[in-house]
């Protein structure tokens, strides 16, 4: 008897350990929405209506200007996170938009996201990660950018430069607009993943993980327009320096995905562990 249960706890034990070293797949696996640069519609290129991985409805490219650049990145200097999104433009200040939506956020639920921002800054100018509901882009002063739709900024990460040289800012309901302990340089070194987290029906978590070695910056706090819906469409707003091979000019977003609490995930991949060593121990009996 003795001997059956050690062998049983050891089966368990490298069931789990084998489970652990593949949760970045099971992550994919549990994900309700995934999506990331080398999938195959982004081959010949990034454009309006591509639609890669599952869960997003297609990209969006609405109220960009007309010089603004839309591509897939794989060999720029200042892109430190492989084959991503680009996003720039020609021309000083010219807005590059893109956007998609996703099933509504849901409380626990965390939408990750893995980019790498210029450091090249233009006065008066900046580029926003922006979480809203209504189901489209939002252009100058809060109006739609697609006649019919009525989206909401409910959340939003963002620079902007006016005498912060480069300082992030989170923008929600709780203080409107406030500094982080991050700048640009921070996230820029090796990029950064973003992880929005719904933790009520109308707050959030925000934690900023930089990839070359800075602190993480974590905040919480209220969602903005009170009321307004779900969490249902992620917006990335270029509105900066014009684009320069020479310099760290572009935006670069690599993957994105939707996945369930913490608490949830570790239950799937526990259980995945003790299916697996029962079914073992099961198998070699037979």
């Amino acid at each position: 008897m003795k001997n059956y249960w050690i062998q049983t706890f050891r089966r368990l034990g490298a069931a789990t350990i084998v489970a652990g070293t593949s949760m970045f797949y099971s992550a994919m696996c549990y994900a309700s929405a995934f999506d990331i640069a080398t999938n195959p519609p982004y081959a010949d290129g990034w454009q309006a209506g591509d639609n890669g991985g599952t869960g997003f409805t297609p990209w969006n490219f609405d109220g960009s200007d007309a010089a603004a650049i839309h591509g897939i990145d794989s060999s720029s200097p200042f892109n430190n996170i492989g084959t991503a999104w680009r996003l720039a433009s020609t021309s000083d200040g010219a807005s590059s938009r893109a956007g998609r939506g996703f099933g509504p956020l849901q409380v626990g639920e965390t939408l990750n996201l893995t980019i790498d921002n210029p450091t090249a800054r233009h006065f008066f100018e900046g580029y926003i990660v922006r979480l809203s509901s209504g189901g489209g882009n939002i252009c100058y002063a809060g109006s739609p950018c697609t006649t019919g739709t009525t989206p909401k900024e409910r959340v939003s990460f963002y620079t902007f430069e006016y005498f912060s040289y480069g300082n992030w800012k989170v923008g929600d309901l709780t203080s409107g607009s406030h500094s982080t302990t991050l700048f640009d340089t921070d996230t820029a070194a090796a990029g950064a993943k973003l992880s929005f987290t719904l933790t009520g029906p109308e707050s959030y978590l925000l934690n900023v993980h930089p990839l070359g070695g800075a602190g993480d910056y974590t905040t919480t706090g209220a969602l903005s327009n009170t009321g307004s819906g779900p969490i249902n469409w992620v917006e990335f707003d270029f509105f900066n320096n014009a684009t320069n091979p020479n310099q760290a000019t572009d935006f670069y977003v690599s993957n994105m995905q939707v996945v369930p609490e913490p608490a949830t995930f570790s239950l799937l991949v526990v259980s995945s562990a003790l299916a697996a060593g029962f079914s073992g121990r099961r198998s070699k009996r037979e």
